[in-house]
């Protein structure tokens, strides 16, 4: 699930990995719009567990669909295609690449 949670949400615009600081806890990804934290996901137990900041509410979904569903629904700039149209791993190739 962690990686289905890495390629449904890496690379796209506004989204970013944060820091967890309790070991073994589960990737949380925030969307941040305007400079600030809008939404945090995170992926367990099979599920997609949404955090809306504004109204403090957990929303669970059962698959990245209905995640992606409710994104573009309420809030079409977290659902943006990643950057460039290229897919996660070449950006961050690039990025890690010495030269």
């Amino acid at each position: 699930m962690t990686n289905e949670i890495v390629d449904l949400l890496g690379g796209r615009p506004g989204w970013r990995l944060e820091p967890r600081s309790t070991p073994g806890s589960t990737p949380l990804w925030a969307f941040v719009y305007n400079g600030k934290i809008e939404y945090s996901v995170t992926a367990d137990g099979g599920t997609f567990r949404l955090y809306v900041m504004e109204t403090d509410q957990e929303i669970i979904f059962d698959d990245a669909d209905g995640l992606m569903s409710w994104l573009r629904s309420n809030r079409a700039e977290a659902a943006q295609e990643s950057e460039a149209g290229k897919p996660r791993k070449s950006i961050f190739r690039k990025v890690t690449q010495w030269e």
